[in-house]
Protein backbone atom coordinates (compact mmCIF):
# COMPACT_ATOMS: atom_id res chain seq x y z
CA UNK A 1 0.00 0.00 0.00
CA UNK A 2 1.37 3.40 -0.87
CA UNK A 3 1.54 6.02 1.87
CA UNK A 4 -1.76 7.60 2.76
CA UNK A 5 -1.45 11.37 2.93
CA UNK A 6 -4.28 12.84 4.94
CA UNK A 7 -3.36 16.32 3.79
CA UNK A 8 -5.84 16.07 0.94
CA UNK A 9 -8.59 14.18 2.64
CA UNK A 10 -11.30 16.27 4.11
CA UNK A 11 -11.43 18.26 7.28
CA UNK A 12 -12.10 18.14 10.99
CA UNK A 13 -14.73 15.72 12.16
CA UNK A 14 -17.58 17.19 14.14
CA UNK A 15 -18.99 13.93 15.44
CA UNK A 16 -21.21 12.23 12.89
CA UNK A 17 -22.01 12.66 9.21
CA UNK A 18 -20.83 11.34 5.88
CA UNK A 19 -17.57 9.50 5.61
CA UNK A 20 -15.90 12.35 3.70
CA UNK A 21 -14.11 13.78 6.73
CA UNK A 22 -10.70 13.45 8.28
CA UNK A 23 -10.21 11.95 11.68
CA UNK A 24 -10.34 13.79 14.93
CA UNK A 25 -9.08 13.16 18.44
CA UNK A 26 -11.67 12.83 21.17
CA UNK A 27 -11.08 15.93 23.26
CA UNK A 28 -14.30 15.82 25.27
CA UNK A 29 -14.22 15.21 29.00
CA UNK A 30 -15.95 12.12 30.34
CA UNK A 31 -19.60 12.80 30.99
CA UNK A 32 -20.59 12.83 34.64
CA UNK A 33 -24.11 12.03 35.69
CA UNK A 34 -25.68 15.28 36.84
CA UNK A 35 -29.27 16.42 36.83
CA UNK A 36 -30.20 18.44 33.75
CA UNK A 37 -33.31 20.23 32.65
CA UNK A 38 -34.85 18.66 29.54
CA UNK A 39 -35.73 22.18 28.37
CA UNK A 40 -32.33 23.79 28.94
CA UNK A 41 -30.49 23.48 25.62
CA UNK A 42 -27.20 24.74 27.07
CA UNK A 43 -27.15 21.87 29.55
CA UNK A 44 -28.15 19.43 26.85
CA UNK A 45 -25.27 20.65 24.69
CA UNK A 46 -22.81 20.32 27.57
CA UNK A 47 -23.85 16.70 27.99
CA UNK A 48 -23.53 15.98 24.28
CA UNK A 49 -27.29 15.47 23.86
CA UNK A 50 -27.31 17.38 20.61
CA UNK A 51 -30.45 15.94 19.03
CA UNK A 52 -32.44 16.87 22.12
CA UNK A 53 -30.92 20.36 22.05
CA UNK A 54 -31.93 20.69 18.39
CA UNK A 55 -35.55 19.94 19.30
CA UNK A 56 -35.55 22.56 22.07
CA UNK A 57 -33.97 25.24 19.88
CA UNK A 58 -36.47 24.53 17.10
CA UNK A 59 -39.34 24.89 19.57
CA UNK A 60 -37.91 28.23 20.69
CA UNK A 61 -37.68 29.42 17.09
CA UNK A 62 -41.24 28.29 16.38
CA UNK A 63 -42.45 30.70 19.01
CA UNK A 64 -39.88 33.41 18.28
CA UNK A 65 -38.46 33.15 14.73
CA UNK A 66 -36.25 36.23 15.12
CA UNK A 67 -34.37 34.88 18.15
CA UNK A 68 -30.82 35.00 16.76
CA UNK A 69 -29.37 33.38 19.87
CA UNK A 70 -31.65 30.38 19.51
CA UNK A 71 -30.81 30.13 15.81
CA UNK A 72 -27.09 30.17 16.55
CA UNK A 73 -27.64 27.51 19.21
CA UNK A 74 -29.59 25.43 16.69
CA UNK A 75 -26.76 25.75 14.17
CA UNK A 76 -24.21 24.67 16.79
CA UNK A 77 -26.30 21.69 17.87
CA UNK A 78 -26.85 20.61 14.27
CA UNK A 79 -23.14 20.88 13.53
CA UNK A 80 -22.14 18.89 16.58
CA UNK A 81 -24.67 16.19 15.74
CA UNK A 82 -23.14 15.84 12.28
CA UNK A 83 -25.94 17.54 10.31
CA UNK A 84 -23.47 19.83 8.63
CA UNK A 85 -25.58 20.93 5.66
CA UNK A 86 -28.47 21.94 7.92
CA UNK A 87 -26.06 23.67 10.29
CA UNK A 88 -24.54 25.66 7.44
CA UNK A 89 -27.99 26.82 6.36
CA UNK A 90 -28.74 28.10 9.86
CA UNK A 91 -25.39 29.87 10.19
CA UNK A 92 -25.95 31.52 6.80
CA UNK A 93 -29.21 33.06 8.05
CA UNK A 94 -27.19 34.94 10.67
CA UNK A 95 -24.62 36.49 8.32
CA UNK A 96 -26.73 39.61 7.76
CA UNK A 97 -26.97 40.35 11.49
CA UNK A 98 -23.83 42.37 12.31
CA UNK A 99 -23.43 41.20 15.89
CA UNK A 100 -23.68 37.55 14.82
CA UNK A 101 -21.82 37.70 11.51
CA UNK A 102 -18.36 36.60 12.65
CA UNK A 103 -19.61 33.84 14.95
CA UNK A 104 -21.78 32.56 12.12
CA UNK A 105 -18.90 32.73 9.64
CA UNK A 106 -16.71 30.84 12.09
CA UNK A 107 -19.43 28.20 12.33
CA UNK A 108 -19.57 28.01 8.54
CA UNK A 109 -15.83 27.43 8.56
CA UNK A 110 -16.27 24.56 10.99
CA UNK A 111 -19.05 22.99 8.91
CA UNK A 112 -16.91 23.23 5.80
CA UNK A 113 -14.04 21.68 7.68
CA UNK A 114 -16.28 18.86 8.79
CA UNK A 115 -17.69 18.25 5.31
CA UNK A 116 -14.28 18.10 3.66
CA UNK A 117 -14.17 21.54 2.08
CA UNK A 118 -10.74 22.49 3.38
CA UNK A 119 -10.37 25.41 0.98
CA UNK A 120 -13.76 26.77 1.95
CA UNK A 121 -12.96 26.37 5.62
CA UNK A 122 -9.65 28.16 5.19
CA UNK A 123 -11.43 31.01 3.40
CA UNK A 124 -14.03 31.36 6.16
CA UNK A 125 -11.53 31.27 9.02
CA UNK A 126 -9.23 33.69 7.19
CA UNK A 127 -12.11 36.13 6.71
CA UNK A 128 -12.96 35.92 10.40
CA UNK A 129 -9.43 36.68 11.63
CA UNK A 130 -9.12 39.48 9.06
CA UNK A 131 -11.96 41.26 10.86
CA UNK A 132 -11.21 40.04 14.38
CA UNK A 133 -7.60 39.16 15.10
CA UNK A 134 -8.67 37.84 18.53
CA UNK A 135 -10.93 35.12 17.06
CA UNK A 136 -8.97 32.29 18.64
CA UNK A 137 -11.28 29.52 17.44
CA UNK A 138 -10.66 30.53 13.84
CA UNK A 139 -6.92 30.63 14.46
CA UNK A 140 -7.25 27.15 15.94
CA UNK A 141 -9.15 25.99 12.84
CA UNK A 142 -6.43 27.41 10.60
CA UNK A 143 -3.80 25.69 12.74
CA UNK A 144 -5.50 22.34 12.29
CA UNK A 145 -5.76 22.86 8.53
CA UNK A 146 -2.02 23.50 8.46
CA UNK A 147 -1.48 20.38 10.57
CA UNK A 148 -3.44 18.30 8.06
CA UNK A 149 -1.28 19.71 5.28
CA UNK A 150 1.87 19.14 7.37
CA UNK A 151 2.61 22.86 7.07
CA UNK A 152 4.23 22.92 10.45
CA UNK A 153 5.64 26.48 10.43
CA UNK A 154 2.27 27.94 9.45
CA UNK A 155 0.58 25.77 12.06
CA UNK A 156 2.92 27.09 14.75
CA UNK A 157 2.16 30.66 13.72
CA UNK A 158 -1.59 30.04 13.86
CA UNK A 159 -1.29 28.41 17.29
CA UNK A 160 0.73 31.42 18.49
CA UNK A 161 -1.99 33.77 17.27
CA UNK A 162 -4.63 31.67 19.01
CA UNK A 163 -2.66 31.78 22.27
CA UNK A 164 -2.32 35.55 22.01
CA UNK A 165 -6.08 35.86 21.56
CA UNK A 166 -7.41 34.17 24.68
CA UNK A 167 -6.82 34.01 28.41
CA UNK A 168 -7.96 30.36 28.44
CA UNK A 169 -5.14 28.61 26.57
CA UNK A 170 -5.57 25.03 27.78
CA UNK A 171 -7.34 23.73 24.67
CA UNK A 172 -4.79 25.41 22.42
CA UNK A 173 -1.91 23.82 24.31
CA UNK A 174 -3.71 20.49 24.00
CA UNK A 175 -4.08 20.83 20.23
CA UNK A 176 -0.47 21.97 19.91
CA UNK A 177 0.48 18.77 21.65
CA UNK A 178 -1.47 16.77 19.10
CA UNK A 179 0.30 18.70 16.35
CA UNK A 180 3.71 17.79 17.75
CA UNK A 181 2.58 14.22 18.21
CA UNK A 182 1.68 14.08 14.52
CA UNK A 183 5.18 15.32 13.70
CA UNK A 184 6.68 12.49 15.71
CA UNK A 185 7.87 14.89 18.43
CA UNK A 186 6.58 13.04 21.47
CA UNK A 187 8.62 15.04 24.01
CA UNK A 188 7.33 18.39 22.74
CA UNK A 189 3.84 16.92 22.66
CA UNK A 190 4.11 15.83 26.30
CA UNK A 191 5.33 19.28 27.31
CA UNK A 192 2.31 20.93 25.70
CA UNK A 193 -0.15 18.50 27.28
CA UNK A 194 1.42 19.27 30.66
CA UNK A 195 1.02 22.98 29.98
CA UNK A 196 -2.64 22.36 29.21
CA UNK A 197 -3.06 20.57 32.53
CA UNK A 198 -1.25 23.32 34.46
CA UNK A 199 -3.59 25.94 33.03
CA UNK A 200 -6.68 23.76 33.41
CA UNK A 201 -6.28 20.72 35.68
CA UNK A 202 -9.83 19.64 34.84
CA UNK A 203 -9.00 19.16 31.17
CA UNK A 204 -9.15 15.38 31.21
CA UNK A 205 -8.59 15.21 27.47
CA UNK A 206 -5.09 16.61 27.95
CA UNK A 207 -4.34 13.91 30.54
CA UNK A 208 -5.49 11.27 28.08
CA UNK A 209 -3.35 12.76 25.33
CA UNK A 210 -0.36 13.00 27.67
CA UNK A 211 -0.60 9.28 28.28
CA UNK A 212 -0.69 8.71 24.52
CA UNK A 213 2.33 10.96 23.96
CA UNK A 214 4.34 9.22 26.63
CA UNK A 215 3.53 5.89 25.01
CA UNK A 216 3.96 7.16 21.44
CA UNK A 217 7.16 5.24 20.93
CA UNK A 218 5.48 1.98 21.75
CA UNK A 219 1.82 2.37 22.59
CA UNK A 220 0.40 -1.12 22.46
CA UNK A 221 -3.19 -2.05 21.85
CA UNK A 222 -3.17 -4.40 24.82
CA UNK A 223 -1.75 -1.79 27.20
CA UNK A 224 -4.31 0.83 26.24
CA UNK A 225 -7.17 -1.66 26.51
CA UNK A 226 -6.11 -2.33 30.11
CA UNK A 227 -5.28 1.28 30.94
CA UNK A 228 -8.43 2.42 32.74
CA UNK A 229 -11.38 0.99 34.59
CA UNK A 230 -13.76 3.38 32.85
CA UNK A 231 -14.77 1.88 29.50
CA UNK A 232 -15.36 5.31 27.96
CA UNK A 233 -11.89 6.42 28.98
CA UNK A 234 -10.35 3.28 27.48
CA UNK A 235 -12.25 3.91 24.26
CA UNK A 236 -11.14 7.55 24.21
CA UNK A 237 -7.49 6.58 24.60
CA UNK A 238 -7.77 3.99 21.85
CA UNK A 239 -9.47 6.47 19.51
CA UNK A 240 -6.74 9.04 20.10
CA UNK A 241 -4.01 6.47 19.54
CA UNK A 242 -5.71 5.69 16.23
CA UNK A 243 -5.80 9.40 15.37
CA UNK A 244 -2.06 9.73 15.97
CA UNK A 245 -1.27 6.57 13.99
CA UNK A 246 -3.42 7.90 11.17
CA UNK A 247 -1.62 11.25 11.06
CA UNK A 248 1.71 9.45 11.13
CA UNK A 249 0.71 7.34 8.11
CA UNK A 250 0.39 4.05 9.99
CA UNK A 251 -3.05 3.03 8.67
CA UNK A 252 -3.12 -0.61 9.76
CA UNK A 253 -2.30 0.33 13.35
CA UNK A 254 -4.85 3.14 13.21
CA UNK A 255 -7.53 0.69 12.05
CA UNK A 256 -6.80 -1.67 14.95
CA UNK A 257 -7.00 1.16 17.48
CA UNK A 258 -10.28 2.48 16.07
CA UNK A 259 -11.85 -0.98 15.99
CA UNK A 260 -10.79 -1.57 19.59
CA UNK A 261 -12.23 1.82 20.60
CA UNK A 262 -15.59 0.87 19.12
CA UNK A 263 -15.51 -2.50 20.87
CA UNK A 264 -14.49 -1.08 24.25
CA UNK A 265 -17.05 1.73 24.39
CA UNK A 266 -20.15 0.68 26.37
CA UNK A 267 -22.46 2.15 23.72
CA UNK A 268 -22.20 3.34 20.13
CA UNK A 269 -19.05 5.48 19.76
CA UNK A 270 -19.77 7.75 16.77
CA UNK A 271 -16.40 9.50 16.76
CA UNK A 272 -14.34 6.30 16.52
CA UNK A 273 -16.82 4.84 14.03
CA UNK A 274 -16.52 7.91 11.79
CA UNK A 275 -12.74 7.96 12.13
CA UNK A 276 -12.62 4.30 11.07
CA UNK A 277 -14.81 5.03 8.04
CA UNK A 278 -12.58 7.97 7.13
CA UNK A 279 -9.47 5.81 7.42
CA UNK A 280 -10.88 2.99 5.34
CA UNK A 281 -12.05 5.43 2.68
CA UNK A 282 -8.55 6.90 2.48
CA UNK A 283 -7.01 3.42 2.35
CA UNK A 284 -9.27 2.46 -0.56
CA UNK A 285 -8.36 5.67 -2.35
CA UNK A 286 -4.66 4.95 -1.80
CA UNK A 287 -5.07 1.54 -3.46
CA UNK A 288 -6.77 3.02 -6.53
CA UNK A 289 -4.28 3.42 -9.40
CA UNK A 290 -3.74 6.98 -10.52
CA UNK A 291 -5.54 7.80 -13.79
Amino acid sequence: MRMILFTTTTALLSLLGACATTASPDIRPVERMTAISPLNPDQLMERGLYDRAVAVYKAQLDSKPDDAGARFGLAEALRKSGKLKDAGAEYTKLLEIPEWKLRALEGIGETRLGSGDNDGAREAFTNVVAEDTKAWKSWLGLAQLHDFAKEWAQADEAYANALASTDRPALIYNNQGLSHLARGEAKWASDHFRLALVTDPSLTRAQTNLEIAEAANGASLEKLKASDRDAKERARKLNNAGYVAMLQDRPEEARAFYQAAIEEHPSFYPLAFQNLQTLESAMRAAQTPAQ
